[in-house]
């Protein structure tokens, strides 16, 4: 049966009930750097690409997601408003895709930012901006709200005897992993990736014995035959930066999951 005739009988709190099991589930985003979004310099309603947000204003493109309760009729469009207020979402319509849809902003506090092959020079480039005087006349800053990064593995892999140096200008959260490999759109908005952690080893940084305990959590374990190996020299360049730095702060390095949101 295609079609639930007696639906439109049921109680309307059982309706939205029902409208609301066919959201999608929020986990915390992923957006794509780019050259210029690590300042912490917010814009301002006089800026091009101002949005109104509880998180303030960042350089960080949004990521835009559709939903087919926003073309279902006007009470399961009306649950899908009510859902997207309390998300903070902005209804946007998109006329590349002719689709009406949502915008998902940076959220400093969950979201994190993903590194491609292709911008991890630049990345770096700003990270060591303070103290190279090529960019002193730049808008870049070290001190910032990103905290947790994302970057593939095979990046990881490539660059990990100098992942240190990243530390020795700014004290990030979280370094994530992940075997997949994203690419940023080329229009005005990327499409709305999440991640979740993918299960197994991963590494946490205790300060008070000035090392990396691994952490084996239960769930799918990363499909990576030389993950174990790659945690292990991870372990031995960040325990010397971190030691010789006497980090205080807590690190994790945990591989994630990353898939798009489906309508």
């Amino acid at each position: 049966m295609k079609t639930f005739h007696l639906f439109p009988q049921l109680p309307p709190e059982i309706r939205s009930q029902i409208w609301h099991c066919a959201l999608p589930k929020l986990k915390p985003g992923v957006h794509f750097f780019k050259t210029g979004c690590w300042t912490p310099r917010e814009l301002t309603p006089s800026d091009e690409d101002y949005l109104p947000s509880p998180y303030g204003n960042c350089r960080i493109k949004k990521t835009w997601f559709s939903i087919p309760l926003l073309h279902v009729d006007r009470e399961a469009r009306n649950n899908a408003l009510l859902w997207a207020g309390q998300h903070h979402l902005q209804l946007s319509f998109q006329p590349d895709l002719q689709e009406l849809g949502f915008l998902r902003i940076y959220d400093h506090e969950i979201d994190a930012l993903y590194i491609t092959p292709d911008t991890f020079e630049s990345f770096v480039m700003e990270l060591l901006a303070a103290e190279d005087h090529r960019f002193m006349n730049r808008d870049f800053s070290i001190y910032t709200y990103i905290d947790k990064i994302i970057m593939p593995e095979s990046l990881f892999e490539k660059y990990i005897q100098d992942i240190g140096q990243i530390f020795k200008t700014h004290n990030l959260d979280a370094l994530y992993i992940s075997t997949s490999e994203l690419q940023p759109s080329q229009g005005e908005l990327d499409p709305s990736f999440q991640y979740t952690p993918f299960g197994g080893a991963s590494l946490s940084w205790n300060p008070e014995r000035h090392r990396f305990d691994t952490i084996d959590s239960e769930g799918q374990q990363m499909d990576s035959p030389g993950w174990a190996r790659l945690l292990k020299e991870a372990a031995q360049v960040l325990s010397k930066e971190f030691s010789e730095d006497n980090r205080k702060d807590e690190f994790s390095l945990i591989p994630v999951n990353l898939y798009e949101i489906q309508p």
